[in-house]
């Protein structure tokens, strides 16, 4: 967790000439956000696709699979009846970084060709289900030959 944008970053410095996206989930973009300084200062034009369900996703996904959807601070909002939480977009142009929220699938394709088409680091933040589920994934404490597939 946390490792999808400094890793982006490196790429971005490997590769100045190849669009490079993290594909992230937001407990684990906010772990480094801080990052979205150095994109902004050094001019690593990174693309941000942010699925924000607001929770700590995997996790949450290990607490309905195998204790029961018992919680433990896996939610990261302000409530369920407030806007998603923190805004994402403001805190990406308080970096200055551009931005996008997105929460109908209908506005998807639109918005992901505002992000590529962007000259500098964009963060596109997807309000997505809390309740979908990654696959595959490995159990924790196990290997990956314990993969769950479905």
């Amino acid at each position: 967790m946390g490792f999808g944008l400094p890793a982006a970053l490196g790429a971005q410095v490997a590769h100045p000439f190849k669009t490079v996206i993290d594909i992230d989930g937001d407990g684990s973009f906010l772990m480094n956000i801080q990052e979205l300084a150095c994109a902004h200062v050094e001019k690593l034009p990174v693309k941000v696709l942010l699925l924000n369900n607001q929770h700590l996703g995997m996790v949450m996904q290990w607490e309905d699979r195998f204790y029961e959807s018992n919680r433990a601070h896996t939610y990261l909002g302000a409530g369920f009846d407030k806007d998603p939480y923190p805004d994402f977009v403001m805190l990406a142009k308080g970096f200055g970084v551009g931005g996008r929220a997105v929460s109908r699938k209908g506005d998807l394709d639109e918005a992901l060709v505002e992000m590529l088409d962007s000259k500098g680091p964009f963060v596109l933040n997807v309000l997505v289900p809390y309740q979908e589920h990654v696959l595959p994934m490995i159990p924790g404490g196990m290997t990956v030959r314990d993969i769950i597939k479905a």
